[in-house]
């Protein structure tokens, strides 16, 4: 029960700390016009290799693009904000908290996760249709070097076992 509770802790303190707000990009920690932010080193790649080929008219494009959603992004993204701190909230009141007590809170963060994820979607399709074929092949290929970079890295560090992780203060 209570390696149950440490591990529901954890799993609802990583979701609000999450960064959620530059999810697909919209004005995000170190990412300009069409730059993804996200969780993990390859969120948003996809986009930012892409746009690292376009020229400045497909820039100015894409621009337009990612204007034209950012509103919208934005709001929904500050509503995940807002359910990912009534769930942290929630998690550490008084008293006993069960699942049934989270599971709105739960299933709100996953219908603004999933709103984002489609949105930011169509705003990627949209992107990739100002391509051309030789962009994206050029997009593909960089990708594929820096998936292998990205299992090189993993072979050389090895992925973390739950030794390495610390306890919990008691």
């Amino acid at each position: 029960m209570r390696t149950k509770m440490i591990t529901t802790m954890l799993g609802i303190a990583l979701l609000a700390a999450a960064p959620v707000a530059p999810a697909f990009g919209f004005g995000g920690r170190g990412g300009g016009p069409g730059m993804m932010g996200g969780a993990g080193p390859a969120a948003g790649m996809p986009i930012r290799l892409l746009v690292a080929q376009f020229t400045p008219d497909q820039r100015k494009q894409a621009r337009q693009i990612f204007a034209a959603n950012r509103t919208q992004m934005r709001s929904v993204a500050e509503q995940l904000h807002q359910a990912h701190d009534a769930l942290a909230t929630k998690m550490f009141t008084a008293g006993t908290v069960t699942d049934a007590d989270l599971a709105p809170l739960v299933q709100q963060v996953a219908t603004l996760h999933q709103q984002l994820l489609t949105q930011g979607t169509k705003v990627m399709l949209q992107v990739r249709a100002i391509a051309t074929p030789d962009q994206l092949a050029k997009a593909a290929t960089t990708k594929a070097k820096m998936d292998d970079l990205h299992q090189q890295m993993r072979a050389l560090l090895g992925t973390p076992s739950d030794e390495d992780v610390p306890p919990p203060p008691e």
